[in-house]
């Protein structure tokens, strides 16, 4: 077999270990991406000076007295998925961990953006949209790096964890410099 075969050969194989990974379910979205219609963002800035958040101009979210906590839920799994004897069931469990973090990401970021001027707004998610795609080069790269597929859908899995609270981490600071305690 030439090189070229064998590049063509390992291409193959990989995107038919990706068309059958059913252990690791992607936690976001649609895998078709929508095309959506072009939005021109002027570049300068505001006309206005946006007011400071006090308490009479915080969202109505801000009065609202519930917040899910995912932090339990997250524990027990990682502990049950310590007990997993096989790799396939510690995928499945790693998997529901990983919808987990993603809930706990979007909630987060759903909550940010209602402190922002609509400006800003449109930068974070912009900025949002084009970290989620490195989120997938990044579980993309882990996968790579090992030829068992379950070994490598966890890798991926945990890539994408990973990547999801690094995420949080900046999302965290910067509410602590927009939201008013």
């Amino acid at each position: 077999m030439t090189v070229r075969q064998g590049s063509a050969a390992a291409c193959l194989m990989f995107s038919l270990t990706l068309a059958g990974c059913q252990t690791l379910s992607l936690p976001f979205g649609d895998s078709a991406p929508k095309a959506e219609p072009e939005v021109a963002v002027s570049a300068a800035p505001e006309s206005r000076p946006q007011a400071r958040l006090t308490k009479a101009t915080l969202p109505a979210s801000a009065d609202l007295n519930w917040e899910p906590k995912l932090d339990q839920p997250i524990a027990q799994l990682e502990a049950q998925m310590a007990l997993e004897e096989t790799q396939k069931a510690k995928n499945h469990t790693l998997s529901s961990i990983a919808y987990l973090w993603d809930t706990q990401l979007y909630l987060l970021f759903k909550d940010t953006l209602d402190y922002l001027p609509e400006a800003a707004q449109r930068r974070e998610v912009e900025k949002q949209n084009l970290w989620l795609d490195q989120r997938a080069e990044a579980m993309t790269r882990a996968f790579l790096n090992d030829k068992d597929g379950e070994v490598a859908r966890f890798a991926a899995g945990q890539a994408f964890i990973d990547e999801t609270r690094k995420r949080i981490e900046e999302l965290e600071k910067l509410r602590e410099l927009v939201v008013i305690q």
